[in-house]
């Protein structure tokens, strides 16, 4: 059995795994134009686990049920395993998820952080006036949605998550609907 029959294997054991299967070659070319026009946002998308995963020899796109996942996407942000910031061209983080329910009732009455969503914060005491900013989604490993050993089969793997645009192109190749239920990742791996 091939590397990338095994790795598919056991990420199809998961049982929040509707389905992984190597990716096309148009597949990834077109994930990547959705994903590069992230950058010509008023505060650009730069999907950095992207651009790992794809640097790797091959890749797998993986869809999930997401409603029969325990709290490990939550917890990965936890132990950061991946992370999704606002940055600075300076680098500087100005915002970033946090899922820590004390730590956000704390934020809540801080005067210098603005809530995006439920659990995104900016920190305003830390923009520059004019410095550009840029929403940045790093790469994470196989333990943000199995427990399953995918690291033990290959050199290298990089899990990333795509962007909204790149995941309604994904469920539309499969005939999926864009239903957050349903979610899309890109495992890219290195034998």
């Amino acid at each position: 059995m091939s590397v990338t029959s095994e790795l598919i294997k056991l990420i199809k054991e998961d049982e929040s795994v509707l389905m992984a299967e190597t990716m096309s070659d148009e597949m990834k070319k077109q994930v990547l134009k959705l994903e590069m026009k992230r950058l010509d946002e008023l505060v650009p998308f730069i999907n950095e686990g992207l651009e790992e995963a794809f640097r790797e020899e091959d890749a797998i796109v993986v869809i999930t049920d997401n409603t029969k996942k325990s709290n490990r996407i939550e917890n990965s942000y936890d132990t950061h395993d991946t992370s999704f910031t606002l940055r600075t061209e300076s680098g500087k983080v100005i915002g970033e998820t946090i899922y820590d329910e004390d730590e956000l009732e704390e934020l809540r009455n801080d005067p210098d952080v603005f809530f995006l969503s439920d659990n995104f914060v900016t920190y305003n005491n830390l923009a520059t006036p004019g410095e550009r900013q840029f929403f940045v989604m790093s790469s994470t490993t196989s333990d943000f949605f199995t427990d399953k050993d995918l690291e033990s089969l290959v050199s290298r793997l990089k899990v990333a998550v795509p962007s909204t645009g790149s995941d309604h192109y994904i469920k539309d190749c499969f005939d999926l609907p864009h239903d957050a239920a349903i979610g899309t990742l890109i495992i890219g791996y290195t034998k």
